[in-house]
């Protein structure tokens, strides 16, 4: 196992600040990792051949994260996906977020962790960032204290762990926002199967807010079937659905979702101990940096599956507790396990 840093001198002072950190396995199989946002930048997997592709989107430079809207592979935080209006209530109280869609919150507004410098130190074959958000940052209450880490085994499997305390109660819900494209190529994700073991999600309005109502995923069932098959029975509408997964304890970890190619025979497995996995099929992405190959990413290029709390949780009587009580441990795992079919 190999652990590389690099920097770009070239660019201004607050880019010269971050670090693009490579670990390779002992297969050849390679993982970057940059410390703004605790991002996921590159990730190398084999196909059926053995021949090793990008399988994940992100920026050729670094300095182009910093204007990015479409969270490549960052780390979400404090809290993940829409808050509604940007208000919620601990013991009382109301807390105001800054809102960045409409009237809502989403990924946490400009004080997001995707637009964070974390510091970050390298232990084994292991990368572990962390970072200090002080009490009321965004509008969220008490000083958090988060950590990130990410691991590359032998077995092509990307481990990350998400930690996180803070001296006040508050609300934490944390994600990776990898956009994945099994192909290796700048393509659409419509020849992708997938596969997510949930019978039931959450509804959705219009706003992509849960209606505070658990239903059949019913036509949005996937079953192994290609992406486009799905697409198309939904009106031809990019999907923005949470699944709801089947634990038998919280701190169970079980199967989110599997997606394959064909062609190439990658397959990826998550894992995960959150309540659900919120699939967006990309629908909204555009970009005007030039991605891994060269081009803008556009609409349906990468496929997100983002292992998270419930959207709008602190609003939403349905969900799962989201808040931590002074000084106790926030844990959350994710596990994107790479192998061919």
């Amino acid at each position: 196992m190999n652990i590389t840093n690099t920097k770009e001198d070239h660019i201004i002072t607050r880019v010269n600040e971050a670090r693009l950190i490579k670990i390779t396995n002992n297969h050849g199989a390679s993982i970057s990792l940059s410390n703004y946002g605790a991002t996921l930048v590159s990730a190398l997997m084999p196909n059926k051949n053995g021949l090793l592709a990008e399988v994940v989107l992100g920026f050729a430079q670094l300095h182009d994260y910093f204007d990015d809207q479409n969270y490549l592979g960052a780390t979400i935080g404090r809290f993940a996906n829409r808050i509604a209006n940007g208000k919620f209530e601990l013991d009382g109280k109301t807390f105001q977020l800054h809102t960045n869609d409409g009237e809502h919150t989403n990924h946490s507004g400009a004080n997001g962790f995707s637009n964070k410098l974390f510091d970050y130190q390298t232990v084994g074959n292991k990368v572990i960032f962390s970072l200090y958000s002080e009490d009321g940052e965004g509008g969220f209450p008490g000083d958090l204290h988060c950590s990130v880490s990410y691991e590359l085994t032998d077995k092509n499997e990307i481990l990350i762990n998400f930690k996180a305390h803070s001296n006040k109660k508050t609300i934490v819900s944390l994600t990776n926002h990898a956009y994945f494209n099994l192909s290796g190529k700048q393509t659409d994700i419509f020849d992708h199967h997938l596969y997510i073991p949930a019978k039931k999600m959450l509804e959705m309005d219009d706003e992509y807010l849960p209606t505070g109502k658990i239903i059949p995923t019913d036509k949005n069932t996937f079953e192994g079937q290609q992406i486009g098959e799905v697409i198309t029975a939904n009106n031809h509408i990019g999907l923005n659905n949470y699944y709801v997964l089947e634990k038998q304890t919280p701190a169970e970890v079980v199967l989110a979702a599997e997606l394959s190619h064909t062609a190439s025979g990658r397959r990826l497995k998550v894992f995960t101990d959150s309540y659900g996995v919120l699939l967006y099929t990309g629908d909204f992405l555009e970009t005007t940096a030039p991605g891994h190959n060269g081009k803008p990413y556009t609409a349906f290029n990468g496929l997100c599956l983002e292992c998270q709390h419930y959207p709008d949780a602190p609003n939403q009587q349905i969900a799962p507790a989201v808040t931590i009580e002074k000084g106790a441990v926030y844990q959350q795992k994710i596990i994107y396990q790479f192998d061919t079919i």
